[in-house]
């Protein structure tokens, strides 16, 4: 069987491109991308779905990089489709972000080539990965401790992403090209085995060759097999992220106990999706779960580890937090407030405070009701000075509501269980040197309305709307 008539029965068989449907081809001028363009075209001319041309130049090789950016305009050209081109500075992304040449190449690459999708209504996106491209993905994940999940086959298909080359091997493809004299050029970065990938497919796969001729499709039949074991573990994983998972707006988590009843593949695989959800395309290694685990299994109600990606997972007491990291504003200094309205800019909060003459003494069940409420406060006015906000300092003591002695805030703020990352940024409300009100969360004892109080402040706090 010809290529264009084995790509035409595996797009028909795993239903990879409907009737009617706009293919976006990526297009790096190499070997590979450029056969998948002309076996496309053939295929279109039977009038089932129309074509056009992603190149995204790296600007990594200099004249060499304009040259391809050049032949694909070209061949799109040739074929009359639309050709859209982004140039950009890969290395600087990659040293921003600290990654690797190649993953960064990859993250610019798939966020283009969806972009341009969403853009100019293309419903599928071609990849040129192939046969080859499966076993050599396979062994570096398998050298790097990718688990289970990470060893599975490349799906040939993924949301908008489809890989009609992904049953046919390299060799198919060369035959193609040799046979149908198609010009194509050539990355001179593929000779350099400084690369892990050139490194395997040059080195490497040549004496597992010689080991075994058939190595190739021994590894494929392994991963036929490996892929329908995850399938269980993914339907499994899936399952309990449905029901155990809580979701906020820049966080997800889950009760501790919930995932270590879990076995610790499926748990693998929950994390690895999290993950995966929060920066799509992350593999997920084993050394990345083994980290995970030990705060699983920590003694210490707070912890956390970064991940790539400013991907940061926490224990925060009964819960594990996966988010990606935003840095919190530092927030310094000190805020008068006085009597009246007062803007809170950097807490994104409004304190009104207001004076009271106590003609009639509140009910103690009054007081207790109204003190206990997180977002007012009731003062005794006569024993207060100037008034300002600030945040939380080393050291600083207060004396909560029902207590007697004093406390370090800091252990109040364990015993509430407030986030370590969190505890900087709440408000205290400060009458000279005393923390009088911690905003949304306990009035000192010394401050309190009682039955002799005959001036009293209520002070209420309230989202603000102009710094939400």
């Amino acid at each position: 069987m010809n290529l264009v008539n084995k790509i035409r029965k595996t797009i028909e068989n795993e239903q990879l491109i409907e009737n009617g449907e706009n293919v976006l081809i990526g297009v790096s001028g190499g070997i590979d991308s450029t056969a998948l363009l002309y076996v496309l075209a053939e295929i279109a001319k039977e009038g089932r779905f129309k074509l056009g041309v992603a190149h995204l130049n790296h600007l990594l090789r200099g004249d060499e990089s304009n040259r391809d950016q050049v032949f694909v305009e070209r061949l799109a050209e040739k074929f009359s489709v639309r050709c859209h081109v982004k140039k950009i500075d890969v290395k600087g992304y990659a040293k921003a972000k600290g990654l690797s040449l190649q993953h960064a190449g990859r993250d610019i690459r798939y966020d283009f080539f969806e972009a341009v999708a969403c853009e100019n209504g293309y419903d599928k996106i071609a990849i040129a990965h192939n046969l080859d491209d499966q076993i050599e993905t396979f062994i570096l994940r398998m050298l790097k401790g990718s688990g289970l999940r990470g060893l599975a086959s490349i799906p040939i298909k993924r949301n908008r992403i489809v890989r009609p080359f992904l049953y046919v091997y390299r060799s198919e493809i060369e035959d193609y090209v040799k046979t149908n004299g198609i010009v194509y050029v050539e990355d001179s970065s593929n000779n350099k085995i400084t690369y892990e990938r050139n490194y395997l497919r040059k080195k490497i796969m040549p004496l597992m060759n010689t080991l075994n001729p058939v190595f190739k499709e021994k590894i494929y039949s392994l991963l036929h097999d490996i892929t329908a074991v995850n399938s269980i573990f993914e339907r499994n994983a899936l399952e309990f992220i449905d029901k155990f998972s809580m979701r906020g707006r820049h966080e997800i988590s889950f009760e501790i106990e919930r995932l270590c009843e879990l076995d610790a593949e499926t748990r693998f695989r929950v994390i690895a999706h999290i993950l995966n959800g929060i920066k799509p395309g992350f593999i997920v290694l084993r050394e990345h779960y083994h980290l995970i685990d030990k705060i699983l299994n920590g003694k210490r109600p707070n912890l956390s580890v970064m991940l790539p990606y400013n991907i940061r997972v926490l224990r925060v007491y009964e819960r594990l937090i996966f988010t990606a990291v935003k840095t919190m504003p530092v927030i310094n200094g000190l805020f008068p407030v006085t009597l009246g309205e007062n803007v809170l800019e950097p807490f994104g909060l409004v304190l009104v405070i207001l004076r009271h003459t106590c003609t009639t003494a509140p009910s103690p069940a009054e007081i207790k009701t109204m003190a206990y409420d997180s977002n007012i406060a009731l003062l005794d006015a006569d024993k207060m000075m100037d008034m300002y906000v600030r945040t939380f300092r080393e050291g600083d003591r207060f004396i909560p509501l029902g207590m007697n002695n004093s406390v370090k805030l800091k252990d109040f703020f364990i015993s509430r269980k407030v986030p370590k990352k969190h505890r900087r940024h709440i408000p205290l409300l400060v009458s000279g040197n005393d923390i009088i009100w911690v905003i949304g969360h306990r009035i000192d004892e010394r401050y309190k309305v009682t039955i002799q109080t005959k001036n009293m402040i209520k002070v209420v706090a309230r989202p603000s709307s102009i710094y939400p």
